[in-house]
Parts: structure tokens; C-alpha cells; sequence
């Protein structure tokens, strides 16, 4: 039985855009819990990245690889036209144009970070003898092959609203640093603050209470979609053995060479 249930179940339901609407109308059931939910969940998907490039602005080395970038930078411009459709087709529903809005602004810190990677990064991620000019070009290979993989991914799913999509992006941020830090051996490039940012996303975004569940419960609720929460609890394990591995990298210095105070 509960083999069973784990692999051979699926949601009995399905998400779809409809479900926003219902759960995010003032006067819903749960609307202000929901409401909540949703702008901590979001404000936490700024902080992982504007930490990003505060670190890299600063210590000139950011936390996560280049990878990451060019990966989220093609799901969040993905995700601008799935909510501009969302926003024209729902009756420019406020949500869907908060999503707009929050997506270009993930793919502007996104830009950033990668103009940071083939500038200040570029010795350390291609070598010595790898151009600006050749650096920007892989970027934009990278960020083809994922968006159009990521397409892909998204109409398989079925998935209108990328809310099926999303939780990878959580898992990702949450589960790949700590592995970078390991591999790198070093502290510079990313940070305690980082570190705490990174523990709240897991609990955020697969606590009982996260924001899919609210939004989409017949998808997923633990009763309707046990493996969510099974991919929580090792997330969340993954984001605690990132602070582990920080805590055993060298110290940083509190100051670098320019005089610039390191972030702690």
C-alpha cells in the first residue's frame, strides 16, 4: 500500500490558473493567509539573489555558479510572458501583473549577475586566456539551451502557470550552494546572511502551510502529493549541510585587499 501510494499514485487534481484567482480574491477563505504566504515566499526569491550580487559587487565572487544564472535567467524570462498571457487572459487579475512585475525584476538581477560573472569572475570560471567577448557568448548559449529545454519542461507539464516548475527553482537555490562553497573552499563569495536566507526558502516553500498548498491544494497537499514533501525534507537537509560546509571553510578576512569590509 504505501509502495503504492509513492510510486504509483499521482494528484487526483491539477493546477491551473483559476486556482490564483480563487485563492488570492480578497474575501477568499484564507486570504490573508495566503497573501502573506505569497509576498514572504517572494521577498525570500529577491533576497537569494540580491545577495548574490551584493557579494560579488563586494568580494568580487559571487555563491553560485554560472550555471544558476543562466538557468534562472531563462526560467524568469520565461516566466514574464507565461504571467503577461496570465494577466491578459484572467482579467488583468493583480496577481499575474505582480508576477510580470517580480520576473523582470529577477531577470534584471540575473543580467547583473552575469554581466559580474564575465567581468569579475571570468579568470576564475574560463581561465586566463577566455575573452569578454567569448564569455558573453557561452552565457548566451547556456541561456538558449535552457529556455528552450525549459519550454519544453513546462508544456510536458502542462503546466500554465509554472507552478509546477517553480519548486525546482526552490530546490536548486537551496540544495546547490552549499556543493559550490564545498568544491570552491572558500568563504568569500558567500556569506552566513546568505546561508540563513537560503534555510528559510525550504521551510517557506514546503512547510504544510507553503504557498503552493494554499493556492493549488488538490496538487499539492500531503494527502494529494506526499513526494513534495519528501523533496522539502531533503532540500532542507541540503540547505543545513550548506551552513555546515561554510562553517568549516577558512575564516574570511573582515577586510579584502581594496580595504572593502567582507559580509558576513
Amino acid at each position: 500500500m504505501v509502495f503504492d501510494t509513492l510510486f504509483n499514485a499521482y494528484p487526483q487534481g491539477d493546477v491551473t490558473l483559476q486556482d490564483f484567482v480563487t485563492a488570492l480574491t480578497p474575501g477568499a477563505p484564507n486570504f490573508m493567509l495566503t497573501l502573506t504566504t505569497v509576498l514572504i515566499t517572494f521577498v525570500l526569491g529577491f533576497l537569494v539573489y540580491i545577495y548574490s550580487f551584493v557579494l560579488v559587487d563586494r568580494e568580487k565572487s559571487g555563491p553560485y555558479p554560472l550555471w544558476m544564472h543562466t538557468f534562472y535567467c531563462a526560467a524568469d524570462f520565461m516566466g514574464i510572458w507565461v504571467f503577461l498571457a496570465a494577466y491578459q487572459n484572467y482579467h488583468h487579475f493583480w496577481f499575474f501583473l505582480l508576477g510580470v512585475i517580480g520576473e523582470i525584476v529577477w531577470v534584471s538581477f540575473e543580467f547583473y549577475c552575469l554581466w559580474r560573472a564575465v567581468t569579475y569572475e571570468r579568470k576564475e570560471i574560463w581561465g586566463d586566456k577566455v575573452t569578454l567577448k567569448k564569455a558573453i557568448f557561452d552565457c548566451c548559449l547556456q541561456v538558449l539551451i535552457f529556455f528552450v529545454s525549459l519550454n519544453l519542461l513546462r508544456v510536458e507539464l502542462h503546466d500554465t502557470s509554472m507552478f509546477k516548475f517553480w519548486i525546482f527553482t526552490q530546490v536548486i537555490i537551496c540544495s546547490v550552494p552549499g556543493l559550490f562553497w564545498e568544491k570552491r573552499g572558500t568563504r568569500i563569495g558567500a556569506s552566513w546572511q546568505l546561508n540563513i536566507v537560503l534555510v528559510l526558502v525550504a521551510i517557506m516553500s514546503f512547510n504544510l502551510w507553503n504557498m503552493w498548498a494554499l493556492i493549488s491544494p488538490q496538487f499539492f497537499s500531503l494527502s494529494n502529493n506526499p513526494w513534495y514533501y519528501f523533496v522539502g525534507l531533503v532540500t532542507l537537509m541540503f540547505a543545513l549541510r550548506g551552513c555546515y560546509i561554510y562553517a568549516k571553510l577558512p575564516q574570511k578576512p573582515k577586510y579584502l585587499p581594496d580595504g572593502s569590509k567582507t559580509i558576513f
